[in-house]
C-alpha cells in the first residue's frame, strides 16, 4: 500500500471520527433538576397562611391546601409563624372549588382479522380446500376519561396588610386512558391539582425545585449520558471536560453544548447562590459559543417540547433567564421583571387595555408580569365580553392573566 494511500485512509478515518459528533438520529433528553429563585424578593420572613372556602364541603380541602403551601415554603427555607403571630408576610388562598369525575366515551376501531372461510377449488392437488377470509372488523371500545378542575386565587399580603401579589390557582385536567392504560383515579387528580396550586403559591415567596427535559448531544459523550441522567453533573461536566476541543468549529460546538448542559446542571445542584451564579454565567457563554460555532444545529437555539421542558424555553434564553433570577435574588432587589411591569402600569396615562396585555404578552413578558400589571393598574378598560375573551385567547394571553383581568373587573 503506497504512503500516500496510508495518508488519505487517515484523513478519512479522522474526519468520519469528527462527523459523528450531534444528537444522532433518535435524540436523548434527559430530565434535569432546577432550582428556581422566589418570584418576589421580599426574604424567607415568618409567613402566615390562612385559607378560606366558600362550599363547606371544601373545607377539608382549602386546610391540606394550606399545609401543603406550609410544607413547601419550609423546605424553601422559610419559617411558619405561630397561630397568634401575625407574620411578616401573609398569604390568604382562597379555593373556591376542586372536582373530579370519570366518564366514558366509545369509538369504533376496525382491525384486520378472520371473518369467515370458503371454498377453494385446488387445480393442483384436484380437491376443494378451506381458505381463511380476513377483512377489516369494526369494534366499539370503550375509552375512560378523567377530568378535574380546581377554582381559586391567592393574596399576598405584608405585615401592614397591603397585597403586594395576588393571582389564580385555576387549573384543568383532561385525559383520555384507551383500555389497558392506568388510568388515574379522580382521587391522584385532585392530589395533582393540589399539589401544582400550592406550588404556584410558594414558588412566589422561597426557592423550589422543578424539572426540565434536556436534549444531550452523543458522539464523544454518548458514555457520559448516564451520569445526566442520574443528575451527577460534577460527573459529567468532569467527563465532557476531559474531551478534546475539536479543531473543527461546527463538531466543537457540540463539545460547547456539553459543557453548557453539565455547568447548568451543577449550577441547580449547588447551595452556594455565588457559585451557581459562576456556573451559570460560564454555561451561557458556552451555549452562545456553540450557537456561533454551528448555528445551522437548531437543538442549540430552540425549545425542546415534553412533558418537563413546556415553558422552559431554548437553552440559552433559560440559562440567560435563570442567571438573571439568581443575580436578583442575591443582590435581595426587587426583581427587574417586576419593576417592568411596575413602571409600565404606573407611568401610562390610559387605563390598562386588552390591546396592552395583548401587546405586552407579544412582547415576551412573562405571566407573572401581566399578572403584576392588571393587579397594581390604578384604571383598567377591560372588555371581558366573550368575544373579546376568545380574542384575548387566540392571541396568545393565557388563561390565568384572563381570570385576573375578570377578577379584577369583579372588584370594581
Amino acid at each position: 500500500m503506497s504512503r500516500t494511500l496510508v495518508v488519505l485512509l487517515s484523513l478519512c478515518i479522522a474526519a468520519s471520527a469528527e462527523a459523528r459528533e450531534g444528537f444522532g438520529f433518535t435524540k436523548k433528553s434527559v430530565v434535569m433538576d432546577v432550582r428556581n429563585p422566589p418570584a418576589l424578593n421580599l426574604g424567607a420572613r415568618r409567613v402566615k397562611v390562612v385559607v378560606e372556602s366558600e362550599r363547606s364541603a371544601d373545607k377539608d380541602d382549602a386546610r391540606a391546601l394550606m399545609r401543603l403551601t406550609e410544607e413547601l415554603i419550609l423546605n424553601g427555607g422559610g419559617t411558619i409563624a405561630g397561630e397568634k403571630d401575625r407574620g411578616d408576610v401573609v398569604i390568604k388562598l382562597a379555593l373556591d372549588r376542586i372536582e373530579s369525575h370519570e366518564s366514558w366515551e366509545t369509538k369504533t376501531e376496525s382491525s384486520y382479522e378472520k371473518i369467515g372461510e370458503k371454498q377453494v377449488y385446488n387445480e393442483k392437488k384436484k380437491k376443494n380446500e378451506t381458505k381463511d377470509v380476513y377483512g377489516n372488523v369494526p369494534r366499539t371500545v370503550q375509552i375512560k376519561v378523567v377530568t378535574g378542575s380546581l377554582s381559586g386565587a391567592y393574596d399576598i399580603a405584608d405585615r401592614s396588610g397591603k397585597v403586594v401579589d395576588s393571582g389564580s390557582l385555576s387549573q384543568e385536567f383532561r385525559q383520555k386512558y384507551d383500555k389497558g392504560t392506568n388510568a388515574a383515579t379522580p382521587t391522584e387528580i385532585e392530589d395533582d391539582l393540589m399539589s401544582d396550586a400550592a406550588l404556584a403559591v410558594a414558588a412566589r415567596l422561597v426557592p423550589t425545585r422543578g424539572r426540565v427535559a434536556v436534549l444531550v448531544p452523543k458522539g464523544s459523550f454518548e458514555s457520559y449520558i448516564p451520569f445526566a441522567e442520574s443528575n451527577t453533573w460534577d460527573r459529567y461536566l468532569a467527563s465532557v471536560e476531559a474531551v478534546k476541543p475539536k479543531k473543527d468549529a461546527r463538531q466543537e460546538a457540540y463539545r460547547q453544548y456539553a459543557l453548557a448542559v453539565g455547568k447548568e446542571g451543577l449550577a441547580y445542584s449547588v447551595d452556594d447562590r455565588a457559585r451557581t451564579i459562576e456556573l451559570l454565567r460560564e454555561a451561557v457563554g458556552h451555549y452562545d459559543n456553540a450557537i456561533t460555532g454551528n448555528p445551522a444545529e437548531k437543538i442549540f437555539r430552540e425549545a425542546y417540547s415534553s412533558l418537563f421542558s413546556r415553558g422552559a424555553g431554548a437553552p440559552l434564553p433559560r440559562a440567560q433567564a435563570s442567571l438573571t433570577a439568581f443575580e436578583e435574588w442575591s443582590a435581595g432587589a426587587p426583581s427587574s421583571r417586576t419593576a417592568a411591569v411596575r413602571t409600565a402600569s404606573t407611568t401610562s396615562v390610559p387605563a390598562l387595555s386588552n390591546q396592552t396585555l395583548i401587546e405586552m404578552s407579544k412582547a415576551g413578558l412573562a405571566e407573572e408580569n401581566l399578572i403584576l400589571a392588571i393587579n397594581e393598574a390604578s384604571e383598567v378598560d377591560f372588555d371581558t365580553s366573550p368575544n373579546a375573551l376568545i380574542s384575548l385567547a387566540k392571541a396568545g394571553v393565557s388563561k390565568n392573566v384572563i381570570a385576573s383581568m375578570q377578577k379584577k373587573v369583579s372588584r370594581r
